[in-house]
């Protein structure tokens, strides 16, 4: 399923979705996490934070959590 709306300041590198399937998550080379609203079409949340590209993506399975990794070799573990 592509998502016409997962921008980045460069393309994503990583992308994911939620277990209901509403929240697109994208990571890219501009290191920052994007997490979309399917609905509206909008930004839900943008998670700067790593320091270099982000390689990594994926939410835990009750949706509240996204952990990510990337080139700076730092995991990080969002809560919602």
């Amino acid at each position: 399923m592509e998502v016409g709306f997962l921008v980045h300041m460069t393309d994503p590198y990583k992308s994911d979705w939620s277990a209901d399937i509403r929240l697109p998550l994208s990571g890219s080379k501009d290191s920052t996490l994007k997490v979309w609203n399917v609905r509206t079409q909008k930004l839900k949340q943008d998670l700067p934070g790593h320091e270099d590209e982000v390689f990594a993506v994926d939410w835990s399975p009750d949706g509240e959590k996204v952990a990510s990794g990337g080139r700076d070799r730092v995991l990080k573990l969002w809560m919602g």
